[in-house]
Parts: C-alpha cells; structure tokens; sequence
C-alpha cells in the first residue's frame, strides 16, 4: 500500500484522479511476505542508490504524461481481472 498511497499522493498534487483499486493478486506468493534482498554489488563499484522520493514519483508523472499516447492499456491489463 504504501506504493499505492505515495502514487495517489504525488498524482493529486499534479492534478490527477489516481484511485487505488484492490485487485486479486494473480500470482501464486501470500499478499503479504517478508522480502528483504541484501545485494551491495553495485553499490560496491560505486552505483549510488536513488530512492522512491516524492521528487522522483513526480518526475516519472511527468515523463508518463509526456508519453501517455503511446500506452496500450489492452496489453497492459490483459489478463487482469477487475
């Protein structure tokens, strides 16, 4: 959820409608699970991590926007079952 609420945040802020909708989860793994992967390799030939801010939320809206024409939500959704 926290993904889901970050979106919906950042998204009213530039104006847009974001509704979080729960969906059956289609794969096979508990909803909920522990997952914390511990890999440095990257950042050990110097990679700097950028994280998940309210910044980079916005950036991706606007890049989106830009391309918004291009998305195909027939290939995106199929299989998807609301």
């Amino acid at each position: 959820m926290e993904l889901a609420e970050k979106t919906q945040r950042v998204g009213k802020k530039l104006g847009y409608e974001v509704r979080i909708e729960h969906l059956p989860n289609p794969r096979r793994e508990v909803e909920e699970h522990y997952y914390n992967p511990v890999y440095h390799g990257l950042q050990d030939i110097g990679v700097i991590p950028h994280y998940l801010t309210d910044e980079v939320m916005e950036d991706i809206f606007r890049i989106v926007e830009g391309y918004k024409d291009n998305i195909r939500k027939d290939v995106i959704f199929r299989g998807v079952k609301r």
